[in-house]
């Protein structure tokens, strides 16, 4: 985020913002200015001229009135089309290849924005305003008398160095929050994400405690980064306090050696006020603004556009010599095997044999400690790992708040033509009869409308219709009963993809049907 592309985003309504809050504070400053002449006709008892000028301080305070609101609502407007925009940009970074845990992506999409617009593009309307009211009072006080200027930039430079001392420590406490923010977000979705489990086991306390811990660390940092901005704000406040009152002790000698009228010696000391306050408003701001300098940079980072080229769909796929390496260090060796077009391959061997990092390393979401894996075109040609496309169907299935057939088609219209054969290849059909919508049954992730075994099938029938040539199955049929199960495995196996597929407790002859069985073994504990 930066103020020139918060500017840009609507060029025309930034400028308009910019002329508003420029009308607005010569509005103020001539409320002040002519303020003067009402009281240098009081003295002289004219009171027609009192009058007259009361009225025009009147209509001055009037055009203020009106303008604020609409320069605060022309403001807001721009800076939440431009938080869209940097928004958007996010997602698009996110979809097109950079991995993070889904608390993290929340946190960038809603709580940094937020705070970059509470501490960046808010505090700048705050420091345009007061740089407006400083150079308008200056200007009227160089019309009563040039040594006023002298002292108030004398004072000014003391106002404006005191805000120094805490800057620092305002900076490290504002990003300090952002990464207790994160932590939250992570244990919120990691305890309450297995809430079921908890219950199960009556482990409300533990789950309180991790909850507590992570929002107590939070607030402390909260806590702590209030307390460097409540001082601050004495820092800034006193320096203000000590302008103040040295511009006013200033004009009243100015006065009593007759240089300066009594109306001049009046707003002379209502300018101090206006400029010490806006130059306490703008290091205030200044302050806030350098506070999100990390925040920034992240958010910039973020909103990069990852170079991204046409995938190619692999057909077949051959592991040599693989050996994939735990976070503990632990190495696994893969056996040499060869997946040729049009093969179904099932994966099996018992829990951790490694059949789940395989996967990952053939899906390109672990890099193999050594060996390799080779990829192959429909004719047969190798393909680049980082540009091969592979399909992927998870145990756990990922379905979308949207109709039952959007699920399948992932809003792809042109395959509308092909629901009904696929969900009956894939056992769907009747559950879907059972339902008085049936393909337009809106998906109900909060109340999971849909049985564990149901969102199975629609994800199978998702991978069917979009007919991937090479597709990575984990256990997918996991949560469908024997009998569905059996007829699903015999529609499968008699499609021209690819298959590699993880399954657990398969019949013989169920296992039979495969063209080949690669069975993962145990390490070898060594003597």
């Amino acid at each position: 985020m930066s103020i020139k592309e918060l500017f840009k985003s609507n060029y025309w309504r930034g400028s308009l913002i910019i002329l508003f809050y420029v009308v607005y504070a010569i509005a103020g400053t001539l409320t002040e200015y002519l303020f003067k002449y009402a009281i240098n006709d009081i003295t002289k008892g004219d009171l027609n001229g009192f009058i007259f000028w009361q009225i025009m301080i009147t209509l001055a305070n009037l055009l203020t009135v009106v303008l604020l609101p609409i320069a605060t609502i022309a403001f807001t407007r721009q800076t939440q089309n431009y938080v869209h925009q940097i928004r958007n940009e996010i997602m698009h970074h996110y979809y097109n290849g950079a991995n993070k845990k889904v608390s993290e992506m929340q946190n960038d999409l809603t709580g940094n924005l937020k705070m970059l617009s509470d501490n960046y593009a808010n505090p700048w309307v705050q420091i345009l305003s007061g740089l407006l009211q400083i150079i308008l009072s200056i200007t009227a006080l160089l019309s009563l008398n040039w040594m006023l200027i002298i002292v108030t930039a004398v004072l000014a430079i003391i106002t404006l160095l005191l805000p120094k001392i805490m800057e620092k420590k305002t900076s490290e406490a504002s990003d300090h929050v952002n990464k207790m923010n994160e932590k939250l977000l992570n244990a919120v979705e990691h305890w309450l994400g297995g809430l079921q489990e908890l219950r199960r086991y009556s482990a409300y306390s533990r789950l309180q405690r991790k909850l507590n811990e992570a929002s107590g660390n939070l607030v402390a940092a909260n806590k702590r980064s209030y307390k460097y901005q409540g001082i601050s704000y004495v820092f800034n406040g006193f320096g203000n306090a000590i302008a103040q009152v040295g511009m006013s002790f200033f004009a009243g000698i100015l006065f009593f050696n007759h240089l300066i009228s009594f109306g001049d010696f009046t707003i002379a000391g209502s300018f101090a006020f206006t400029i010490f306050s806006a130059i306490w408003q703008i290091t205030m701001s200044i302050t806030q603004v350098k506070s999100t300098k990390e925040l920034r940079k992240q958010t910039f980072d973020l909103r990069k556009e990852i170079e991204t080229s046409d995938k190619k769909q692999a057909y077949s796929l051959q592991v040599k010599d693989l050996v994939a390496s735990y976070k503990n260090g632990e190495n696994i060796a893969y056996p040499n095997f060869t997946i040729k077009p049009g093969q179904k391959v099932l994966l099996t061997g018992d829990s951790g044999t490694g059949k789940s990092t395989l996967f990952k390393v053939l899906l390109g979401k672990l890099k193999p400690a050594s060996g390799q894996v080779t990829y192959y075109d429909k004719d047969s040609n190798e393909i680049d790992a980082e540009n091969v496309k592979v399909g992927f169907v998870p145990q756990d299935p990922v379905v979308f708040p949207v109709a039952i057939k959007e699920n399948i088609l992932m809003f792809n219209q042109k395959l509308a033509d092909k629901l009904n054969s696929v969900t009956s290849q894939v056992e769907l059909a009747g559950d879907l009869e059972k339902m008085p919508s049936g393909l337009n049954t809106i998906v109900d992730l909060k109340n999971e409308n849909l049985s564990g075994g149901q969102r199975q099938k629609v994800v199978l029938a998702r991978s069917e219709i979009h007919d991937q040539p090479l597709v990575l199955m984990d256990e997918v049929t996991s949560a469908i009963d024997s009998q569905a199960t059996e007829k699903i495995i015999d529609n499968l196996l008699k499609t021209n993809q690819t298959i590699l597929m993880i399954a657990h407790n398969y019949s013989d002859e169920l296992k039979a049907k495969f063209d080949q069985e690669i069975k993962l073994q145990p390490k070898q504990k060594e003597d």
